[in-house]
C-alpha cells in the first residue's frame, strides 16, 4: 500500500476535497507505513478501500463536521 494516489483516492471520493498537498499526504502516508510490518501491508489498500466504502455515510458527516471549512473545524487539529 504505498501508493498514495490510491489513498488519495479514497479520501476525494468520501470528501469531494481536491484541494490537498499531494507532497503531504505522500510524507503522511510514509509515516503511517512505518507503524505497519510489511505483513500488515499486504492487502492494506484494499482493507482500507472497505472500511471507507462501509462506512461512507458516517465518514463523510465527519468531515463535513470538522474538516477544512466546516462550522466545528479546528485548524490546529484538522
Amino acid at each position: 500500500m504505498t501508493d498514495g494516489r490510491a489513498t488519495q483516492r479514497i479520501f476525494v471520493s468520501l470528501t469531494g476535497y481536491t484541494g490537498h498537498d499531494p507532497d503531504l499526504s505522500a510524507d503522511i502516508l510514509q509515516v503511517v507505513l512505518k507503524a505497519v510490518s510489511a505483513e500488515q501491508q499486504e492487502g492494506c489498500l484494499q482493507r482500507l478501500e472497505a472500511f471507507a466504502e462501509d462506512n461512507r455515510e458516517r465518514l463523510a458527516q465527519l468531515y463535513g463536521q470538522y474538516g477544512p471549512g466546516a462550522p466545528r473545524e479546528d485548524e490546529s487539529r484538522c
